[in-house]
């Protein structure tokens, strides 16, 4: 009975100082790698979301800029002397011309002017359409606001921002038949240079404006060059 009582008290004895400091350790040690996954999981997944909200709005103005270009027309007179070319208007950062769209339906295809700018101050990128009015009985022909210069003052069909947090960049590349570059002056391309677009390269870069931060990393570029099947032949 007594030796059953003593080993009763030994084992009343609790850890010792070395143990707790031992479990303690190894406690500690636990949360740091803890901490350290949780804040790896937590940087991986807002880099994936910042990545794929980049994406996402890189892919929608594109796909939006690529349809209207593909359809790129000179416009049509009554008079069979074509005067209006495709292009009104073409710089680094903004592009205005005719186009031939498909609006309802397979058949009903009508011309609409619309323009693309890039707001450097403001990170977007804006469409902006002029319906065309009819100038004969049969809708065959259609007058639209003309301007050499980048805006037009008539009031817009419709205007809608395709990208935010665009950073600033040489947006569009102009192209001539051989591929060329055509070079915009201060006032955008010349007339000459105007007639003579058959493709534009559009680059755009969506993300962090400012380089210095950490979600620059994040940024979003994507390049396309776009040809114009309806001026191919164009003179």
């Amino acid at each position: 009975m007594m030796r059953a009582l003593a080993r009763l008290r030994r084992d009343d004895r609790g850890l010792s100082l070395a143990e707790l400091i031992v479990a303690m350790s190894v406690t500690v040690l636990l949360l740091a790698m803890a901490g350290a996954f949780f804040a790896s999981v937590t940087r991986a997944s807002t880099t994936t979301t910042g990545v794929d909200g980049n994406t996402r709005a890189a892919s929608t103005a594109m796909r939006e800029m690529q349809r209207m270009f593909r359809v790129a027309s000179n416009n049509p007179v009554a008079s069979g002397i074509d005067t209006q070319y495709a292009f009104q208007y073409a710089s680094a950062t903004s592009v205005r011309f005719f186009a031939y769209i498909n609006l309802n339906s397979a058949v009903d295809v009508q011309p609409v002017e619309v323009q693309f700018t890039l707001d450097s101050s403001k990170g977007t990128i804006t469409e902006t359409k002029w319906n065309g009015t009819a100038t004969d009985a049969s809708n065959s022909y259609f007058d639209f606001p003309r301007a050499t210069t980048a805006t037009l003052g008539n009031t817009p069909t419709s205007r809608l921002t395709l990208a935010s947090s665009v950073v600033p960049t040489a947006l569009f590349t102009y192209r001539d038949a051989g591929g060329n570059a055509l070079m915009p002056g201060a006032t955008g391309l010349s007339v000459a240079d105007l007639q003579s677009v058959r493709s534009v390269t559009v680059a755009l870069t969506v993300g962090e404006r400012d380089m210095s931060k950490p979600s620059a990393a994040n940024n979003v570029s994507l390049t396309s060059t776009v040809g114009m099947p309806n001026l191919q032949f164009g003179g």
